[in-house]
């Protein structure tokens, strides 16, 4: 009997033999593993092979069953049942009669297709799916209070915020202000199958089911102890992570009550580098021959910046090139086998050579530091025969760790390090460098000043710098159900109501470099005694309290470090005691609020997200017609959502971003000098870290009816039904609209099913599209900058001097929310066939056709075009985003530099989706070993892609145009994405292979690359196949049913297929997709789990 899920006392219990160690977590996880020997893992894939080729050399004897999908059947399965013979499937609020099918396309899988598909974190095990592309997940954070790298679904690629997510058919509240739940939260000890609504949603659910709705259901009825315990390694030893849960459900009054408990913790050690992985070779891009056609090369790195430090100096210095190198001196820098650009020019780079290599042997984020925990607990009791009231309580937390990226950059965009020919360290450790400044002139009156050091920190220096976030989520829940049982109409309906309070907290901590200090602090001198000193201390400056100076030179000062000057350049001075007045996005400081805190060694955002959700709804059948009972449903509800965010930065406590800049310019301190042009006047401290305080809230008011209606039915197969379905909803701030869907259902023969529908669907603005005031780094396009500017420019600053001639730079951004814009508006589109031959017995088959046309979606129009609406068109509303330097000019044209420039979310975009999604499914006894219930199964579901396009949003190339840009077979968007199943089953043992493949897409997309068109000489992502297994066996243990089970991941080992790509803002090459391939390898988990 196969069994599910766990707790560590129980495994400790079972097998006495082995004596444990006395802590618990990842030591408790490591002794496990290494007590069944990671020798022994590997061994079950000799069995695998063997179990592989027996089962495709089986011989089918065929068995007849229902005509239905695989979906279908798991979703009448799943389905919740009222007292009568009816249930409720995902994608209705109707009762239907077990067997009756809707016409809305439903994806379902059970809990054991969900262990095969990935033995992880639930997230993962979604990712594998067809109908899912760019879910967030652990390893995709986008960076400080940008969207977190938590467990977002994203149906067809849509957005998470487009995609609804249900437990037991109840919305799940958002974990974050950006929309979508966090699915690592939901308690899969609890859960006995997903249900995914691929068409459009909105009348049923409400906003965000634009994409559709995933609804993952719990077994309220579970009663015993099942525990279970696994833990899992990469194939190169890193990655290890263990999970655990346990599960406890009981009737209790006589039956009249169900109590369940459950509890999970789940945890992986980090991956911060690509070592071990010998396919990681950095492969990058450079135009090696100046052709315009960048090349695939290996090893690429920059020729601009280096962990050490590159001298760009004035023309005619004679140390122009040099690099400070790990010995302690100066070096040459050489370049590779091929380059490209000048050596320190803006997108330098080359293929070996000897400068540092800044490759993802550092500063690469492979997979996060994550554990999470999660708790669950349910009761329900009958009061009545007819009423049930239920209660239910669930709390996560997580928790997020990984290294920045880039390190603190000195790149010269924004932030350049400039060293004077005064400069203690310099003198001291490079007297030769020292000399070479003064040259002709003198100490006083060098004949070159100074130097910009082009430097990529090192996390031995001011490098060190990390991104955090802890989230934790509560979510209660308490509701009835009645069932009516009077004369009259209501006669046999069932009403249901519920109330939802949900709070998500999360606490973001940026430890990064202090672009209000290091200008200061870089800028050391001699004191007069011999020893270092901040310069402005001398000019008896008091805005740099504290300053300790620092030695830049070298990787970690080369082996002349000055550990108290790197902490003074990151992080936060810990345990200050800070109170403060706050002040908002939207009213400055008239709120009055006030924080009182002691800090931390971070910059911490504090975001806290309340939903309030009440509904009542009513279904049952109306009265019979010659087809079939007429159902219907009808209710209403309401939704309040808030947000409420807090800025602890010590360098601008208030969080004024009007006003207050903690970064002051060269001469607003005595003694201040050396201090960059893109971060003069900065708002943040902590260098790309802008967020805002903000608060905000908004509520809906919505009513929806729905009905089933049988159109016909012969009684011999012949049958048609006719579901409708509308909601009207009240948004605050964005007015009334009606949602609507029509769909039939017409089943010609035994053998063939046709189902379409047709939905206007909707989606309001979440509370980060409406409210949020977020920042970080960007590159704009300055659209007064000429062809003939920039020419100029070019010839007045000859190599080698690295001066930025392009109409491109990086600027400090925000984002900007909009609380009064309108909802999205989809038109969702599908129609399908299901097929299940009676001449093929235990064969089903469904395709079926979709299109969504999102309208006026809800996005922002870019940087560029924010910069081009002021600049060209005078429009007061994009002029206002945008804050000029009052000192610096652009070096092409001379034009006031843009310094911050911010994106507002409007209504401007448009999103199209269209293609083909179908299923296979084939089930048959076999005999070939014999044995109880020897039986083989496949299972395969696909997804093409015929267009997959935006129109009018920010994109990548950030220009705004009317046309449609195409995605479709490009990057994350393959043309043809698929999954199948092929799983033994005999007696105790089952065995499962899922593979799963990607067409090969193209890296650059020419709607995108601008004029110079396609620019990489092999622009192809050649396709991909991934292959693993689970073996499970099942037996008794001390009167306990017991399971033990492997898990392989990526069983061929398969490596990521190259992706050659290079940043000159962060510096290195990046050769993977992480978004679609496997960059860990094969990896191993194995598994015990008993029920009692």
């Amino acid at each position: 009997m196969c069994c599910h899920h766990f707790a560590m006392r129980c495994f400790a219990g079972a097998i006495p033999a082995i004596s444990l160690p006395q802590n618990t977590g990842r030591e408790l996880m490591r002794y496990f593993t290494n007590a069944v020997g990671v020798s022994a893992i590997r061994k079950g894939l000799a069995f695998g092979a063997s179990a592989t080729a027996l089962v495709f050399a089986a011989s089918p004897a065929l068995a007849q069953d229902e005509a239905q999908t695989e979906s279908d059947q798991i979703a009448q399965e799943l389905g919740s049942s009222d007292s009568g013979n009816n249930i409720v499937v995902t994608g209705s609020r109707l009762s239907i009669p077990s067997g009756m099918e809707t016409a809305t396309p439903v994806t379902a899988i059970d809990e054991e297709e969900i262990d095969n598909l990935d033995p992880g974190a639930l997230i993962q095990a979604m990712n594998t799916l067809p109908i899912f592309i760019n879910n967030d997940s652990p390893n995709s954070n986008a960076g400080f209070f940008a969207r977190s790298g938590t467990g977002n679904l994203n149906l067809r690629g849509l957005g998470t915020n487009r995609t609804l997510t249900l437990l037991n058919g109840r919305r799940i509240a958002p974990s974050t202000a950006f929309g979508g739940a966090d699915i690592n939260l939901i308690p899969a000890a609890m859960l006995k199958g997903v249900e995914n609504v691929t068409g459009g949603a909105s009348a049923a659910y409400g906003t965000d089911a634009v994409a559709g709705v995933t609804n993952f259901l719990l077994d309220t009825k579970f009663t015993g102890l099942e525990v279970n315990l696994q833990a899992g390694i990469t194939e190169r030893g890193d990655g290890f992570n263990y999970e655990g849960s346990i599960a406890y459900g009981t009737p209790f009054s006589d039956g009249r009550g169900h109590f369940l408990f459950s509890a999970e913790v789940n945890a992986m050690d980090p991956i911060f580098s690509y070592k071990g992985r010998d396919w990681y070779k950095g492969y990058g891009l450079l135009d090696s021959d100046a052709d315009g056609i960048d090349e695939v090369w290996p090893d690429v790195r920059s020729s601009r910046v280096t962990f050490g430090g590159l001298i760009s100096g004035p023309p005619g210095f004679s140390f122009n090139n040099f690099q400070f190198n790990d010995a302690g001196g100066v070096s040459a820098y050489q370049l590779g086998v091929a380059s490209d650009g000048a050596i320190g020019a803006i997108d330098a780079r080359t293929s070996g050579g000897s400068g540092d290599d800044i490759n993802c042997g550092e500063v690469c984020n492979v997979w996060p530091d994550t554990d999470r925990y999660s708790v669950f607990a349910y009761a329900d009791y009958d009061l009545t025969s007819n009423l049930k009231i239920f209660a239910q309580y669930m709390r996560g937390k997580s928790h997020l760790f990984e290294n920045a990226t880039p390190r603190g950059s000195g790149v010269g965009f924004p932030t350049t390090f400039t060293v004077f020919s005064d400069n203690f360290y310099l003198n001291k450790y490079y007297p030769q460098v020292a000399a070479a400044m003064i040259g002709t002139g003198t100490a006083a009156a060098p004949q070159y000043a100074s130097f910009s050091l082009r430097k990529m920190c090192s996390i031995e220096d001011c490098g060190a710098l990390y991104y955090e976030e802890r989230t934790t989520q509560n979510i209660g829940t308490a509701g009835f159900e009645y069932s009516f049982d009077t004369d009259g109409f209501f006669d046999g309906w069932q009403a249901d109501g519920y109330y939802q309070y949900a709070e998500s907290k999360k606490v973001w901590d940026q430890f990064g470099l202090r672009v209000d200090r290091v200008f200061a602090a870089l800028d050391a001198v001699d004191d007069g005694t011999g020893n270092p000193v901040c310069r402005v201390t001398l000019f008896g400056s008091n805005d740099f309290p504290g300053c300790s100076p620092v030695n830049l030179f070298g990787v970690g000062g080369a082996g002349n470090p000055t550990p108290d000057g790197y902490d003074y350049i990151t992080g936060m001075d810990p345990g200050v005691q800070i109170d403060t007045p706050l002040y908002f996005a939207d009213t400055g400081f008239d709120l009055g609020i006030t924080d009182s805190y002691t800090s931390t060694n971070a910059k911490r955002a504090i975001t806290t997200f309340k939903q309030q959700f009440a509904e009542l709804s009513f279904r049952g059948q109306v009265f019979d017609l010659p087809a079939g009972p007429i159902s219907m449903a009808f209710g209403g509800s309401y939704r309040k959502d808030s947000i409420y965010q807090i800025n602890r930065d010590q360098a601008n406590p208030s969080s004024n971003h009007a006003t207050g800049h903690p970064v002051l310019c060269n001469g607003q301190s005595p003694g201040l000098r050396g201090v960059s042009g893109g971060d003069c006047a900065n708002t943040v401290g902590t260098q790309y870290s802008k967020t805002s305080n903000i608060q905000g809230s908004a509520d809906v008011w919505e009513i929806f009816g729905e009905t089933l209606i049988p159109v016909f039915n012969t009684g011999h197969g012949q049958r048609a039904n006719l579901n409708l379905a509308a909601r009207w909803a009240d948004y605050e701030g964005s007015g009334q609209i009606w949602s609507y869907k029509g769909s039939l259902d017409v089943s010609i023969i035994d053998d063939l099913r046709l189902r379409g529908t047709y939905s206007r669907d909707v989606r309001a603005a979440n509370l980060n599209e409406r409210f949020n005031k977020t920042g970080g780094i960007g590159t704009v396009l300055d659209p007064r900058i000429s062809q003939a500017d920039m020419t100029a420019c070019a010839a007045a600053n000859p190599p080698p001097t690295s001066v930025n001639c392009t109409a491109s730079y990086s600027v400090t951004t925000f984002s900007g929310g909009n609380p009064n814009v309108n909802p999205e508006k989809a038109d969702t589109y599908t129609a399908g066939v299901v097929f299940q031959p009676s001449f093929f017995s235990g064969f089903q088959l469904s395709v079926d056709w979709f299109k969504v046309d999102l309208k006026g979606a809800i996005g922002q129009v870019g940087l560029a075009e924010v910069a081009r609406r002021c600049y060209e068109d005078n429009d007061p509303l994009f002029c206002g985003l945008i804050t000029e330097s009052t000192t610096d000019k652009t070096p092409a044209g001379g034009y006031p530099l843009m310094i911050l420039v911010g994106d507002q979310y409007v209504n401007v975009a448009r999103s199209y989706v269209e293609g083909i999604d179908a299923e296979m499914d084939y089930s048959t006894d076999v005999n070939v070993f014999g044995g109880e219930n020897e039986r083989l199964s496949f299972r395969a579901f696909g997804t093409w892609l015929f267009e997959r396009s935006n129109t009018g949003a920010a994109l990548p190339s950030n220009n705004f145009d009317p046309v449609p840009v195409h995605f479709e077979g490009f990057g994350s968007f393959p043309k043809f994405r698929a999954t199948g199943f092929v799983t033994y089953n005999n007696g105790p043992f089952n065995i499962n292979f899922t593979g799963r493949y990607l067409q090969s897409t193209k890296i650059q997309n020419p709607a995108t690359a601008g004029a110079a068109g396609i620019t990489i000489e092999n622009n192809k992502i050649p396709s991909t196949f991934y292959l693993d297994t689970r073996m499970n066996y099942d037996f008794e243990l001390s009167g306990t049913d017991a399971q033990v089970y492997l898990s392989i991941t990526n069983l061929l080992d398969k490596d990521p297929p190259v992706v050659a790509t290079y940043s000159f803002f962060t510096a290195n090459a990046t050769q993977t997709f992480n978004a679609l391939h496997d960059v860990l390898g094969r990896r191993y988990t194995l598994g015990l789990r008993i029920k009692m």
